[in-house]
This record gives structure tokens, C-alpha cells and sequence, in this order.
């Protein structure tokens, strides 16, 4: 697959990180959790969460845009918005929020999502909520976390004709594309701590050691990169739970070393790494975390595995 981008979607690319960049300058907020009413106007006004059914763009585009806003500190929702909502269920108002399998699970951007798709094993549903139906739940993950107050009040409705999964597919690409997004941003400050911070007279990152573990991220963070965009112009449920399962595989193992070199500076509130390092301790989390990634792999590779797997762990 060539993952150099086609005008079309350089274009798109440039006006995505255009607008991410007009809101770089928002001043810091002392809370982990930081949000943005004129991002979230901006993305509502620009179109660019169509770019998955537009043929000029398509999947891989909208996946680098996740990406793209995943790197800001602002926190905003991109998975569903991006890679679900386009085609399940087109004109519905964002944000969105996703429930798996339990209605009672607190729920990430649940506190301000307007649109709740809900997804148990081929099922699929849909309702409009708001803020009255849900309790917030303070997490230290750096999103808006909340669960539904009456989870059998809500007015579901069923979406027949709704492939689960390729819910869960999409899901599993943009789990990665977050994911990328967030470490690449917190490897990128941390980059720009080591060449400024100095230790026996010389730059933090002109210390082999240090060189050789940041390589190391560097790595694997692209890796996941690429797993992410290759999986959403395949569309194949292989690619989408292997992309998945590096993210959250090496999710730790990253966030561990940029706090190591980033000292607690990467702690306080004033600066962003928390904001992306806790985000993606959620997002390692998600859907069973890596293990179960792993076996979806292994049960799109040889399906006859799947008739002995567990319930569920597709």
C-alpha cells in the first residue's frame, strides 16, 4: 500500500492541521481534563468528519485525521465521528459515545455526547441523549468520563441493517490513530525537553542511553502509525485488531519511558505529556485491551479458531 497522501488528501491534511494549529495557542488550564467549545464549533462547522465517504479522501484520510487532532492537549471525540457515524448512522449530531456490551460501564465523552451508539454482539442501536441522562465520573484518564442514570429509560433505537462488526473494526482502527497520535505528541515534547535540558554540562539527549530508549519509541510509535493507516485502506479485520493490539501493547512500555525522561515536569498540570500519556492508559484499556486484540487477529487469520474461542472475545 503507498501511504504517501494524494493531493486531494494533502489538502485535507493541511486544513486539518491548520485548524489544530489555531487552537494551539489556547492558554493551559490547570485540570488534566481540557476541552474546547470553539475546537468543538469548529470541527461541527468544517466537514471534515465526511471525509470517510468521500471518495477523494476516504478511510485512510479520515484516520490521519484522528491522527492529526489526537496530538493536540485538547481533548476532543474523533473515533466515532471519524470512522463509524459516516456510514451507521449519517446526520446524527456529535459528539459521540460508544457503549460495549454493558449499559451500566462508565463511558468515555458519555458527559457530552449528544449521540449514543450501543453495540452488543451483532446488535447495534442507537439514541440521542443528553446531559440529564448521564452522571459524570471523575477519572484520572483525561477524558470526559460519565454512565448512563437509567440505562432502560433511553430511547434506543435498532439498527437492523448495521454490521457490528465492522463497528468493532472501525473502532480497533481509531483505538490505534488515537493512540498514535497521543504518544507521538508526548514523544515529540519530550524530544524537545532532552535537547534543552542538561545534566553534567551536556543536553539530557546527548546520552547514548537515553538516545537508544527514545529510538525505541520512535519506532514503535510509528509502527502503530502505519498499522493504523494500513488496516483502514485494507477494511480488513485482521489488519484493524492487529493495529489495535500493538497500540495498546505498547502503550505502558512508551508511556513509562517519556515520563522517565521528562522527570515530573511531565506530571504537573501546567504541562500537556500527562494529558496524552493517561489518555492512552485508557484507550490500552479498551475493548478487553491488547491479549484480546490478539485473539480477534488470530481468529480472522485461521477462522476455525473462532469456534472454540470464548463468547465475546471478538
Amino acid at each position: 500500500m503507498n501511504f504517501e497522501p494524494d493531493d486531494d488528501q494533502r489538502a485535507f491534511l493541511d486544513a486539518v492541521e491548520k485548524l489544530a494549529a489555531g487552537h494551539a495557542a489556547t492558554p493551559a488550564i490547570a485540570e488534566r481534563l481540557q476541552t474546547s467549545d470553539a475546537l468543538e464549533n469548529d470541527l461541527a462547522q468544517s466537514g471534515f468528519f465526511e471525509a470517510m465517504q468521500i471518495d477523494e479522501l476516504g478511510p485512510v484520510a479520515a484516520t490521519a485525521m484522528v491522527m492529526a487532532l489526537a496530538r493536540m492537549p485538547l481533548c476532543t471525540e474523533l473515533v466515532a465521528s471519524a470512522l463509524i457515524a459516516p456510514w451507521l448512522c449519517p446526520g446524527r449530531p456529535r459528539p459521540f459515545a460508544v457503549l460495549w456490551e454493558h449499559d451500566d460501564a462508565p463511558t468515555r465523552f458519555l458527559p457530552v455526547a449528544r449521540t449514543l451508539i450501543r453495540v452488543r454482539a451483532a446488535q447495534v442501536d442507537v439514541a440521542c441523549i443528553d446531559a440529564g441522562d448521564v452522571t459524570p465520573v471523575e477519572s484520572l484518564f483525561a477524558y470526559p468520563m460519565g454512565v448512563l442514570k437509567q440505562p432502560s429509560a433511553i430511547g434506543w433505537e435498532r439498527l437492523p441493517d448495521a454490521d457490528a462488526a465492522r463497528v468493532r473494526d472501525g473502532w480497533r482502527v481509531g483505538l490505534a490513530a488515537e493512540a498514535a497520535g497521543c504518544l507521538g505528541a508526548a514523544l515529540d515534547a519530550v524530544l524537545a525537553h532532552v535537547k534543552e535540558r542538561r545534566q553534567f554540562g551536556r543536553p539530557l539527549g546527548a546520552f547514548q542511553a537515553v538516545q537508544h530508549r527514545l529510538a525505541e519509541c520512535a519506532a514503535l510509535v510509528a509502527g502503530v502509525k502505519w498499522l493504523a493507516l494500513h488496516a483502514a485502506g485494507s477494511a480488513s479485520p485482521l489488519d484493524a485488531a492487529l493495529a489495535a493490539g500493538q497500540a495498546q501493547e505498547i502503550a505502558r512500555k512508551v508511556a513509562y519511558d517519556l515520563h522517565q525522561f521528562m522527570g515530573a515536569m511531565g506530571l504537573t498540570l501546567e504541562h500537556p505529556l500527562h494529558r496524552w500519556t493517561y489518555r492512552t492508559k485508557l484507550l490500552a484499556s479498551d475493548l478487553g485491551g491488547a491479549a484480546r486484540q490478539f485473539t480477534a487477529a488470530a481468529q480472522a487469520a485461521w477462522p476455525a479458531a473462532a469456534s472454540t474461542a470464548p463468547e465475546g472475545t471478538t
